[in-house]
C-alpha cells in the first residue's frame, strides 16, 4: 500500500497532519460503515499517512481539533442515508459515506484543500520573518591586541 504524505511548510519540508474520524455514536452504523468502506478508508488513508480515529462526531469541533493541532486537515465520515447529501457547505468536512455520489473522491478533494488552506496560512504567517535577512559578515568580535605583554 501507498502511504505518502503532503508537504504544508515548503520551507522547514514539513507535513500535514491528516486525521480521519469514524463516527461511532451508533455501533451498528460503524460496524457496517467500515466493513462496506473498509477499503476505501485504507486506500484514503495511505494517501495521506491519515490516522483513523473513531468518536462521536457530536463531540469533535473544528476549534478544539485546530486550537490543539490535534490535524491540519481532517474529514468525519458518518452514515446518514442514500437521500441525504454528500456534504454540505456549512460543514465540509463531515462526509455522507451513504451518498449516491463517490466519497471517497469528495474526502481526497476535500483533504487537499484542507492542506492547500493549511499551507497558505503557514506561508502568510512566516514569510514577514523569511523576508528579514541577517548579515552575512557579523560584526567583529572584540579580542585584545595580539603581542600584548
Amino acid at each position: 500500500m501507498l502511504r505518502s504524505q503532503s508537504l504544508v511548510d515548503y520551507e522547514r519540508f514539513c507535513t500535514a497532519k491528516v486525521v480521519i474520524f469514524i463516527d461511532n455514536s451508533n455501533p451498528d452504523q460503524t460496524y457496517q460503515l467500515l466493513t462496506v468502506h473498509g477499503e476505501a478508508i485504507e486506500r484514503l488513508s495511505g494517501l495521506f499517512s491519515a490516522r483513523v480515529i473513531m468518536g462521536d462526531q457530536k463531540r469533535l469541533k473544528a476549534d478544539f481539533i485546530i486550537e490543539n493541532e490535534i490535524a491540519d486537515a481532517w474529514i468525519i465520515l458518518v452514515p446518514i442515508g442514500r437521500n441525504r447529501g454528500l456534504a454540505t457547505g456549512r460543514d465540509p468536512q463531515r462526509v455522507n459515506v451513504d451518498a449516491k455520489s463517490s466519497w471517497e473522491v469528495y474526502a481526497f478533494r476535500e483533504l487537499n484543500r484542507q492542506i492547500r488552506e493549511t499551507a497558505q496560512i503557514i506561508e502568510e504567517v512566516t514569510a514577514p520573518y523569511r523576508r528579514s535577512h541577517r548579515p552575512e559578515d557579523p560584526l567583529p568580535s572584540l579580542s585584545s591586541p595580539h603581542g600584548s605583554g
